[in-house]
């Protein structure tokens, strides 16, 4: 009788899971950055526009696109557009939500990604530290949104911009 309680119980907390990832309602799956505003930008021109929306064409050659992937209890992250360059590193996830690093191996600045899934977007504030005289100096701040993709994949070896994707 306990093992068939068990069962139940165990059922009973894994099919909603399901059906949330079934519905869409969960950041598993891929993504494609669609627009992308910059708030803050440390070397910028006096004339730089702020905070305005910059919507980014679909069939773009590099897109900075995601696959996030349940882990074990957990997810994990590949950028799609970045490879050996780039180390990713999750910080917090879940179902709704995921905070990650990206940080370059040539520069060592870091990328910081907050991101949260709203409506049928994944949308993520981003902040650029770099390291300077001993002490991270805030370089960019800015924030995307992505859109869901039915798969991303990798169509090339790494480029100048980054490693070609294309998005379905």
């Amino acid at each position: 009788m306990k093992r068939l309680i068990l069962i139940v119980v165990g059922l009973l907390t894994t099919v909603p899971a399901f059906a949330q990832a079934r519905d869409g309602k969960t950041i598993e799956g891929f993504w494609q950055d669609s627009a992308r505003r910059i708030l803050f930008a440390r070397n910028a021109p006096p004339a730089y526009a702020y905070g305005g929306w910059t919507i980014l064409d679909p069939q773009q050659t590099y897109p900075s696109a995601k696959q996030i992937r349940r882990s074990g209890s957990t997810f994990e992250l590949l950028d799609l557009l970045y490879d050996k360059e780039e180390i990713i590193q999750v910080l917090a996830a879940s179902e709704d939500r995921i905070d990650f690093t990206r940080t370059s191996t040539w520069t060592g600045c870091s990328m910081r990604h907050k991101c949260t899934l709203q409506s049928d977007e994944l949308f993520c504030a981003l902040e650029n530290t770099c390291r300077e005289q001993g002490r991270e100096v805030l370089d960019w701040r800015g924030e995307e949104r992505y859109v869901r993709r039915a798969n991303c994949e990798r169509t090339d070896a790494r480029q100048a911009q980054g490693i070609p994707v294309r998005c379905q």
